[in-house]
């Protein structure tokens, strides 16, 4: 039985794969309530290596982002496209008055996409 050997670029988004299901049950068990509390508590700034960890793999497409309906007073979440020149889509009618609280929001709906994953 002779075996084919996949083309350079399979190989490229097989090995891709594997590595982002390793890291996403990696991030999975660094999501706990006490890693939640502390970006509720600082959405900005300095965090725990953890923290940044599942930041940085948030930043990935596709990702969730914040619209202001109204400049420093009123925001909104949205899913950001995948495709270059396609529109945003917004996730629901939730106006946010804070700006942390619309963040740590964005924060939420990545967490909770990679832990249903």
């Amino acid at each position: 039985m002779a075996y084919r050997l996949a083309a350079p670029s399979d190989q490229q988004v097989i090995a891709y794969v594997r590595f982002t299901d390793q890291l996403k049950a990696e991030l999975r068990t660094l999501c706990t309530p006490e890693l939640i509390e502390e970006h509720r508590r600082k959405p900005l700034g300095q965090h725990s290596d953890a923290l940044e960890r599942v930041l940085n793999f948030f930043r990935r497409p596709p990702s969730y982002g914040l619209y202001s309906t109204k400049p420093y007073r009123e925001y909104r979440l949205i899913r950001l496209p995948v495709k270059p020149g396609a529109t945003p889509t917004p996730l629901d009618g939730t106006v946010y008055t804070d700006k942390n609280e619309a963040m740590h929001a964005v924060f939420l709906c990545h967490v909770r996409d990679l832990m249903a994953e």
